[in-house]
């Protein structure tokens, strides 16, 4: 019984404060937060330098990954006909090597991790901003990500919107920022 009353007082502070009973009415919006991401350049460019990191890293890894396969092989077929002295040191070059590979991906992993925190951050502070300033001229109540809705009218949805925004912020920036030609980087 308790568990009703604490759903049903909510739902009637909602309806109440929401205009269906009350003379306010209530501003809702929604926003696929990732469906304006996978639109926005500067997040799209962002994604770019971080799997080129990511495939620059997995080249050495697969680099030191052979390294370390050959040694084995050579081990394997070596044993058979040399002196146990002969093999422990290819063995100390494996353990090496695999010691080797180990601080490579775990110091990879962590500049990456470094490197997606230092452009994701500003993209997600300004993207939050953007949705701010869009609900105060707006004079929105409630603006929510997608993902927390479990069912919304498509009539409350800002994405396209937020999209226009971004982007035309992004262009506006570019214009007043000009990157030099010829090998310049952004």
């Amino acid at each position: 019984m308790k568990k009703i009353v604490l759903i049903i007082i909510p739902l009637m502070l909602f309806s109440l404060l929401s205009g269906s009973i009350g003379e306010e009415s209530f501003k809702f919006g929604v926003v696929d937060l990732q469906s304006v991401l996978d639109n926005y350049q500067t997040y799209i460019d962002a994604g770019n330098v971080i799997k080129a990191g990511q495939e620059k890293l997995n080249a050495n890894l697969e680099e030191i990954g052979t390294q370390i396969t050959t040694l084995e092989e050579k081990k394997t077929k070596t044993e058979l006909f040399v002196e146990q002295a002969e093999t422990s040191t290819l063995e100390a070059e494996i353990r090496q090597k695999q010691l080797e590979y180990q601080q490579v991906l775990n110091r990879g992993r962590a500049a990456l991790l470094e490197k997606e925190q230092e452009l994701l951050a500003p993209i997600f502070k300004e993207l939050k901003d953007l949705i701010i300033k869009v609900g105060k001229e707006d004079n929105y109540d409630l603006i929510i990500d997608k993902q927390a809705a479990l069912y919304f009218n498509e009539k409350y949805n800002i994405t396209d919107e937020l999209i226009g925004l971004v982007n035309t912020a992004t262009e506006k920036k570019d214009a007043e920022n000009p990157q030099p030609q010829n090998g310049g980087t952004k």
